[in-house]
């Protein structure tokens, strides 16, 4: 038997996954490792964490499932993407990982956007964010070797190669999609310096190298495995949830939130994600705090049945149900911006509220409204590419650990007045589409379209009409809240950038 190797690199964790030919899970390991937040829009992690976890996750997984490391085929892996890490000619960071929620860099996409005569990139953008380093710390920019996103770092720790995976390399706003390759114009456009990235490419399929002995060591496993480009996680969600032909589309409930349709329409448009599958395209649209505001709530209102090791979102299920009940009158709406806002606005200053407490709110009126909020703001979403593009999807999926709760997954199918259809292993899509990767990089003549066999979905939730008018309603209203408080939160936050 031949074992496929596959890492999804999240915003909180890594899970890495073995499985067999016939892409059967045989097993899985996660490995958390933290986020730091030293000022107000600032998101970093330390890439040498990121490497420790990765090996961690990969000892444990090859002691539990007994498998030979010379049994394995390829490797691959995904990550968050939008990521900067300097590095020396060693490859040893010289700065910690930006990561993708970072918006410190607003000054600076307000700069680039004068200077293209439209408002194209945000504070959470590498290009702003490259200009950002280009003005506070232009003497770490003089001594790095490369900027690198997460995957090219690991590329680098596995094989000894240079390479970005294209996928990625989009992410840098360094890149010309139609060509494939490093874009001058945009480089002369914040005069960031051409010899900092790699000149080398890599596709999802593509073989970048060879896995070392040193990295084969510390990682417990046999030298000379092949490893391949991989994707970025939101590219993989789309080859894991099956979303290989324009009109396909899913959700993503994990630490952030996201809808993604595909299309075949090639534009420039902001937003439009090259997918590894020949010929497509995907709208894009993300917001940076979706399952870690469901977090949030049970860590905060539910801490006393986790630390008795309660079934918590079981109970948390029930109470929403509870407040469900008809003759519930109480209205709280949830602005889910923990962490800033990607989409459907982009807005680093915003955070998130509770709104139209009473005494008469209780701990489920809460749960509720915050599972409310992720889905206004996806509706919101949904909206906008509505409104360009129509809506009228193959099918809609879903993903990611939010979609283990199937009250939740039904309030996304209410509010958005839309079948859902969740994985039957909702959090192994990102694996599951990085396997169909290596496949294809091993010459498998089915290509992508294996994932119409190994797919496989579970009961779809249906809309309940009775409800339209309510999520109408409190959708309106969320919007215009957001509206109102839009300029307070900026005044609230403007001392802590």
């Amino acid at each position: 038997m031949k074992y496929r190797l596959t890492y999804d690199f999240g915003s909180g964790s890594v899970k890495a996954a073995l499985t067999d030919e016939q892409f059967t899970l045989i097993g899985v390991e996660n490995e958390p490792y933290p986020t730091y937040f030293p000022r107000l829009g600032w998101a970093m992690q330390k890439p040498e964490e990121l490497w420790q976890a990765m090996c961690k996750a990969t000892r444990r997984l090859m002691a539990r499932t007994g498998a030979a490391p010379s049994r394995i085929a390829g490797m691959a892996m995904a990550q968050t993407a939008t990521t900067i890490i300097f590095v020396d000619d060693r490859g040893k960071p010289l700065s910690d990982c930006v990561m993708w929620m970072d918006g410190r860099a607003d000054k600076q996409a307000r700069e680039i956007n004068r200077k293209l005569g439209e408002k194209r990139f945000s504070g959470k953008n590498v290009l702003a964010k490259l200009l950002w380093f280009l003005q506070h710390e232009p003497d770490l920019v003089d001594e790095a070797r490369y900027m690198l996103d997460v995957s090219a770092f690991l590329f680098y720790r596995l094989t000894g190669e240079w390479a970005y995976e294209f996928t990625g390399s989009r992410a840098t706003g360094l890149v010309d999609l139609d060509r494939r390759s490093w874009d001058p114009a945009m480089f002369d456009l914040i005069g960031f310096p051409r010899r900092l990235v790699p000149d080398r490419i890599v596709g999802s399929t593509e073989w970048v190298g060879a896995l070392t002995a040193q990295a084969a060591r510390e990682l417990g496993l046999a030298a000379e495995i092949p490893v391949f480009g991989g994707c970025t996680d939101h590219a993989t969600a789309m080859l894991g949830t099956g979303c290989i032909r324009p009109g396909d589309a899913h959700l993503y409930i994990g630490t952030s939130a996201w809808l993604a349709v595909g299309t075949s329409a090639f534009t420039r448009a902001p937003g439009r994600m090259p997918s590894p599958v020949e010929g497509l395209r995907y709208h894009f649209y993300d917001t940076d705090s979706g399952g870690s505001c469901i977090d949030y709530l049970l860590q905060t209102y539910y801490g006393k049945e986790t630390a008795q090791g309660k079934d918590v979102f079981a109970e948390m299920d029930q109470e929403i149900r509870q407040a469900m009940k008809d003759g519930d009158r109480e209205n709280v709406l949830f602005l889910p911006f923990l962490a800033g806002a990607s989409a459907p606005i982009s807005n680093t200053t915003v955070r998130a509220s509770l709104l139209n407490l009473s005494r008469g709110t209780e701990r489920r009126h809460i749960a509720r409204a915050v599972m409310e909020g992720v889905c206004f703001n996806l509706r919101w979403m949904r909206d906008i590419h509505a409104a360009q593009h129509g809506w009228d999807p193959n099918f809609l999926r879903g993903i990611g650990g939010g979609m283990s709760s199937e009250t939740f997954v039904q309030m996304l199918a209410d509010v958005l007045d839309t079948p859902v259809t969740p994985l039957q292993n909702p959090r192994f899509a990102g694996n599951l589409g990085l396997q169909a990767c290596i496949e294809t990089g091993l010459g498998s003549k089915e290509g992508f379209g294996v994932l119409d066999r190994v797919v496989q979905c579970g009961p779809t939730l249906i809309p309940r009409p009775r409800l339209q008018s309510r999520y109408d309603r409190l959708y309106a209203l969320y919007r215009e809240s957001y509206t109102a408080l839009e300029d307070m939160y900026r005044k609230l936050n403007a001392d802590k950038k």
